[in-house]
């Protein structure tokens, strides 16, 4: 790990918790648009599908990671 992560987050953990927080919000905000677009037809349903799976993931990872804290 280089110097400036070391000095942002004190502990391996800390880090993991920002990780799981950024890809919960950015699966979130992916499904959120594919859904929009899915409205308009410019997003088909498997792509809403595999994108609610990637949330149900990123969700799951920040519920493990919450609980290691």
């Amino acid at each position: 790990m280089d110097n400036e992560s070391t000095l942002q987050h004190e502990t391996t953990l800390e880090h993991a918790l920002d990780v799981a927080k950024a890809n919960h919000k950015e699966a979130l905000r992916l499904l959120e648009r594919a859904r929009d677009a899915h409205k308009t037809g410019d997003v088909s349903d498997d792509r809403v599908r595999q994108l609610e799976s990637l949330l149900a993931v990123a969700e799951e990872d920040l519920r493990r990671v919450t609980r290691e804290q």
